[in-house]
Order: structure tokens, then sequence, then C-alpha cells
């Protein structure tokens, strides 16, 4: 049975009941798909509380929205046979329909078939911070076609699963406790070893930096502007911006008060003059500068 037969046999069905017929049975459907319905987001929200320590919030995020789903394919399919339409016929055409649209849509199928991979991998969570490319933020959701981030300027992004399983994909926040690196250079006049003393004393008194693992600090090579300082501190992944924020103050207060001077980009400008007042050369006195 094609579409246009079963919309014409819709047509006499409704032409050949009766209006107070027809109406009786539409409210007694309404009703029983709104009960339908509430059954099926009271079950949602008992088996989301029943998981919610056993299965990690994305797995939980998915079973409830397969319930969902179903309750919904459910109702609908009730509330043609209560109206006496048949459904057998409406489920053949709907599977042709979606084998046509599935050809069609080759990239959303490659997406859902990405996604089945992420949830059985289970590269990152709801809740993670996580960087795509140059994408940088925090997952909202995980769909079987796409990943929601909010970026931490407060932007929506939607990423499709195949972008995502073939890019490389940096989480964040997988592990409790991430490693700060402080790499910066001091000049050749400065002492080494208490520029290492004065860095470990910060890193001691900070309230976001770990004891363990300890802080180590490491020269890594010199530089033509003095030698190359690598300072690593430990912290919780939760205080990643207050860890940097109050490290970096710190280093810039107590290295002034050290006297331990970064390098920056100088230029010394000599002017030459001659000794029996001639100008010089490219003919700028220094009366002009």
């Amino acid at each position: 049975m094609n579409m246009s037969e079963l919309l014409k046999g819709i047509m006499d069905h409704i032409d050949s009941a009766g209006p107070f017929d027809l109406l009786t049975r539409i409210v007694s459907a309404l009703i029983m798909v709104f009960i339908i319905i509430i059954v099926f987001n009271l079950i949602q929200l008992i088996i989301g509380k029943f998981l919610k320590n056993r299965l990690t919030l994305q797995r939980t995020f998915m079973i409830r929205k397969g319930i969902n789903y179903t309750g919904f394919v459910m109702a609908l399919l009730f509330l043609f046979k209560s109206m006496g339409i048949d459904t057998s016929a409406l489920l053949g055409a709907a599977g042709i329909v979606g084998i046509a649209v599935g050809f069609a849509a080759q990239t959303s199928v490659s997406s859902f078939i990405s996604g089945l991979f992420l949830l059985s991998e289970k590269p990152f969570q709801v809740g993670d911070a996580i960087i795509v490319d140059t994408i940088l933020g925090v997952v909202l959701s995980v769909d079987l076609l796409s990943v929601k981030i909010r970026t931490f300027d407060n932007l929506y992004v939607r990423i499709p699963n195949e972008t995502i399983f073939k890019s490389n994909v940096t989480t964040l926040t997988r592990f409790p406790i991430r490693r700060l690196d402080l790499i910066f250079n001091v000049t050749y006049q400065a002492d080494l070893e208490q520029v290492r003393e004065v860095l470990l004393d910060i890193a001691a008194k900070d309230p976001y930096v770990l004891d363990n693992p300890a802080p180590l600090f490491r020269v890594d090579q010199f530089d033509r502007a003095g030698p190359l300082i690598i300072f690593n501190v430990w912290f919780d992944k939760n205080f990643i911006l207050e860890t940097k924020t109050s490290m970096f103050m710190a280093i810039k207060k107590r290295f002034d008060e050290e006297h331990i001077e970064l390098p920056y980009q100088k230029v010394d400008i000599r002017v030459r003059e001659s000794i029996d007042g001639a100008a010089p050369r490219n003919g700028i006195s220094t009366r002009d500068l």
C-alpha cells in the first residue's frame, strides 16, 4: 500500500464514522495518549534516579531519551489504532520513507554510527571540558548525532559526531589533577639558586597548588634573552583559572621584591658628535635628538 492509498483509507474511515462517534474516539484517544506520556515520564524519572550513581551522566541521558522516544511512538500508534487507522500500512510506509531518507542523509548516518562509537569509547562525559580542534568548552550533552558544547565565553556550539570522531579531542578534566607549566626567562645577572628558592616558596604558600606531586624547577636552556626556566606545579582540575592567576601575580610581586629581573626587549641609541662640532653623518645633531 502506497502513501496515497493510506491517506485515502484514513479519509474514508473518517467519512464513514458519525460526528459524535468520531469526537468520542478522539477525546478518548487523547486522554490515553496523555496517560501514556505521563507513565513514560514517570518511568524515565525512576530509571534516571536508579541509574544516577551506577552509570555515567552520558549513558543515563541516552537511556532517558530512548524511553522518551519509545513513549512518543507508542502514544502515536495507540492514537492511530483507537481511531481505526491500520497501523501496519502506516509502519510499512514509514519504513520505505525511512530507507529513502537514510540514503539521502549519509552524513547523518555517519554521525549516528560515530555517536555509537563515542558512547562505547567514552573519551569524555557530560560536564567535561574538552578541546576539539580550536573549540574549547564544556560538554552539555552527547547525542547520537552531535555533541553540544558551551564555550567559556558562553557560546553554544554543536559539533557533529563524525567531526569529533575524525578530530583530535583533548579532555582537560579527565583526571582529578592537572599540571601548570610556567615558562619564562630571567636575565643572566639573576642568581638561579635564588630564583629556585623564591619559586618553591611561592608554590608552597599558594592555596591552589598541591604538595603532592611536588613542584618541579628546572633550567631548560640558555637563550639569547637569558636562562629559560620551566616551573611545574600541580592543582585541582576545578581551579585552573584561579591557579594561573594567583601564581602569575605572586611571581611578579616576589620578583620585584627580590630584584629578579625578567628580560624584555631594549633598544640602546648612541649618538656620537665629532670633536670639532660638525654634524653627524646622518645629518641629525644631538640637539635635534
